[in-house]
């Protein structure tokens, strides 16, 4: 009895699974970043360099999967495109086991941030990050995309 005492501790333990590295799909660049002193925050950033299009598919999990009831996907998206290039239009598109959960375009400005909080109906298997853009030429040959703290909560409030 102990054991599976012990067994519900882990379970409750963590408050989200964190979207590390894509199974599938475009390699960001991944970093982490603390900021705050003695109660230091950690942040994780994933960095796409997108010249036409980038597709990522990753499985929110590891050990403390088993249990785990997600309730909402979180984070904040940051595009940048080229000082000449605003006029060129991003598409973006976030899947939660092949279902569109965001999406949106954007256009006339140099950065744009999305929040990505999305109300999820259970944990799904695999979040996908979709972009585009109607750029990729000698002129506008790049966009850059930043997902900070990527994640999958247990609740809405967090």
């Amino acid at each position: 009895m102990a054991a599976i005492a012990g067994l519900a501790l882990l379970i409750s333990a963590s408050q989200s699974l964190l979207l590390n590295r894509p199974d599938r799909g475009s390699v960001p660049v991944f970093r982490k970043e603390k900021s705050g002193g003695q109660e230091a925050t950690e942040h994780r950033y994933l960095t796409w360099d997108v010249r036409r299009r980038a597709e990522s598919t990753f499985h929110p999990g590891g050990p403390d999967r088993f249990g785990f009831q997600g309730r909402k996907l979180g984070g904040e998206l940051t595009f940048s495109v080229p000082h000449n290039c605003a006029d060129r239009r991003i598409r973006w598109e976030i899947r939660a086991d092949g279902e569109r959960v965001g999406s949106g375009a954007l256009r006339w400005l140099h950065t744009y941030k999305v929040t990505t909080d999305f109300a999820l109906d259970r944990t799904p298997e695999s979040v996908t990050l979709l972009m585009y853009w109607d750029g990729g030429g000698t002129d506008c040959p790049s966009f850059s995309a930043e997902w900070e703290d990527p994640l999958v909560n247990r609740d809405l409030t967090s």
